[in-house]
């Protein structure tokens, strides 16, 4: 029987573990990525270098090699993805979804719409656009390119001579040019992890997050269950679920972003994808027990989902940086001796002095436990 041909975008280190679980499943991996050295192509049946946010050629390469589906697991690719199930009738998310998903500003737009929390938010297009600022925003506030990834070029700003810096900043990391500026929400931070298919919307985990770098806002900490009570969980679910409705999400994975403030949900991000971070590779299913990788390939190809949680531990990543890495070293041996730790990385080649985005972080650690005293005993060790 011929087997299963799937493309996947993307071959870095976020994307291994999706390349690895279609060999796992006997489903043939089509990798494409534009570095030709990139990580994950040591692990794929074919390799094919290209970029992945140019469509046109993804769609030539996916009709080439016959592929019967398509997945990504980061955010760049999403349209690439959207794009050629369309064209080629195959299972994913539409390119209405994918538009507006990789687009903070349309994004934004279609919540206000639907009556959904969503912070208040000005858009600038072009750089008069910043002189002529004068809303209803009141400082601080939260500037970001409408269509980056990794918090890169995201940053809490206090005045008007900071915005005027850190707008330049913001428009380095914009594909399209376009900035927006938007209330600082402040609360908890959390994100969502859920599974569409067939309009049936899973949601499988709330991952509670912990943020670094002020003014920039790296991703520093995950954990799963997040500390939270059932009223604020339902809050959280049913929020999630109108968003992802609102833009027609459907046969996809989501990852979605909240922040917590005065019993109401904030949505800061809808993405139509796994989440990054291990969240959904190791943390989701060390603390739930569902694969979340098997299940948006098996999405991808139009069979049924496996949600059944049959496991409630704690799983645990603490991300090494400038500001912990002191105390990582005092407490190394400690730490890793631990029978907690289910896996660890760090790459000594980044120790750098700054800390503005994911790309920043020196390396992690992964934790597992039956019991949320321990894991916090050595999340503290880093506070």
């Amino acid at each position: 029987m011929k087997k299963s041909r799937m493309m996947i975008l993307g071959a870095g280190e976020f994307q291994i573990p999706i390349i690895k679980k279609c060999t796992e499943m006997g489903i043939e991996s089509y990798v494409v990525d534009y570095n030709p050295e990139a990580e994950g192509f040591k692990y794929a049946t074919k390799k094919i270098v290209v970029s992945t946010i140019d469509k046109e050629k993804v769609l030539e390469a996916f009709i080439e090699y016959n592929c019967n589906s398509i997945i990504t697991t980061s955010d760049y690719p999403v349209r690439s993805v959207a794009y050629v199930c369309e064209k080629q009738k195959v299972i994913g998310p539409c390119l209405d979804s994918a538009i507006i998903s990789t687009d903070k500003y349309l994004l934004r737009e279609k919540l206000k719409e639907n009556n959904l929390p969503c912070p208040l938010y000005y858009i600038i297009e072009k750089d008069e656009d910043i002189r002529n600022f004068n809303s209803e925003l009141k400082f601080p506030v939260i500037i970001k390119p409408v269509d980056s990834s990794a918090s890169r070029g995201v940053t809490k700003i206090n005045n008007y001579e900071e915005l005027y810096y850190y707008y330049y900043k913001s428009l380095n990391y914009s594909k399209s040019g376009k900035v927006i500026i938007e209330e600082y929400i402040d609360g908890k931070e959390f994100s969502v992890e859920c599974l569409i298919q067939n309009e049936e919307i899973n949601i499988i985990a709330i991952t509670e997050k912990t943020v670094d770098g002020y003014p920039y806002f790296v991703e520093s900490r995950h954990r799963i269950p997040a500390n939270i009570d059932l009223s604020e969980k339902n809050i959280i679910e049913e929020t999630v679920k109108k968003a992802i409705k609102s833009i027609s999400l459907d046969n996809s994975a989501a990852h979605v972003e909240v922040k917590l403030r005065d019993s109401q949900a904030y949505i800061i991000e809808v993405g139509p994808r796994l989440g990054g971070d291990y969240i959904t590779s190791d943390l989701v299913p060390l603390a739930t027990n569902v694969d979340m990788l098997k299940n948006i390939i098996l999405i991808a190809e139009g069979k049924p989902i496996d949600v059944r949680n049959i496991s409630n531990n704690y799983s645990a990543i603490q991300f090494i940086t400038k500001n912990n890495y002191e105390k990582y070293k005092l407490n190394k041996d400690s730490i890793l001796s631990s029978n907690m730790v289910v896996d660890f990385k760090m790459n000594e080649n980044n120790i750098t002095n700054k800390l503005e985005s994911s790309f920043d972080r020196y390396g992690h650690i992964i934790l597992k436990s039956n019991n949320k005293e321990d894991i916090d005993k050595i999340l503290g060790i880093f506070d």
